[in-house]
């Protein structure tokens, strides 16, 4: 991860929104690499890179000449590894955020499909979709659906009688290749279907 790519983190999950102004201005400042063999910006720098570089940079003022105080090398090389510490807590906090935020997310997909599920099975029907069967082609056949059909709520609701079950007579002529009509069946289906919309 890129130190600004770091610096827009940190920012994003501080109190306050944002950082320091001078962290935003890290592509400003410039380090040179001797990998690389030329000065990079050190916003552009990977956040492994620069700790290496620090621990370099540091090493190197422990060489410092004896005007420069052991005690204030000491002192810069803590403050610097504070503020590295402080930096690798926040990026394992950003890391264990970001671990729960994609947990949660997971459980949301499950639930949802869960629901999704759930209501395919209340909305969809099992077996066949007629409401009623075997109800005998006679009056007292014919008076029940006529009395279903009166007292139908027609607002939200259509329904239709088909044959059921082809008369013994007409077997094997052919009646039943397109469907056989009401009057050559010997019982009767009702299906009932909700109106679209409805």
């Amino acid at each position: 991860m890129k130190i600004y790519q770091v610096v827009n983190v940190l920012g994003a999950i501080n109190e306050t929104g944002k950082l320091a102004s001078d962290m935003y201005e890290l592509g400003k400042k410039r380090y040179y690499s001797e990998s690389h063999g030329q000065e990079i910006p050190i916003s552009e720098m990977d956040f492994q890179y620069m700790v290496r570089a620090f621990i370099k940079l540091s090493a190197q003022a422990q060489e410092k000449p004896r005007d420069y105080t052991l005690e204030e090398v000491r002192k810069e090389k803590d403050e610097a590894l504070d503020e590295g510490v402080s930096l690798a807590n926040q990026v394992e906090n950003l890391k264990e955020l970001l671990k729960e935020k994609e947990e949660l997310l997971e459980k949301e997909i499950i639930s949802k499909n869960n629901w999704r599920e759930a209501y395919y099975d209340e909305c969809s029907t099992k077996g066949s979709r007629y409401i009623f069967t075997e109800i005998p082609n006679n009056e007292y056949g014919k008076k029940l659906t006529r009395g279903m059909k009166v007292y139908l709520n027609d607002e939200s609701y259509t329904m239709r009688v088909r044959g059921q079950h082809i008369k013994p007579e007409l077997r094997g002529t052919g009646a039943t290749y397109w469907g056989q009509s009401i009057e050559e069946s010997t019982h009767l289906r009702v299906y009932i279907d909700k109106k679209k919309g409805a």
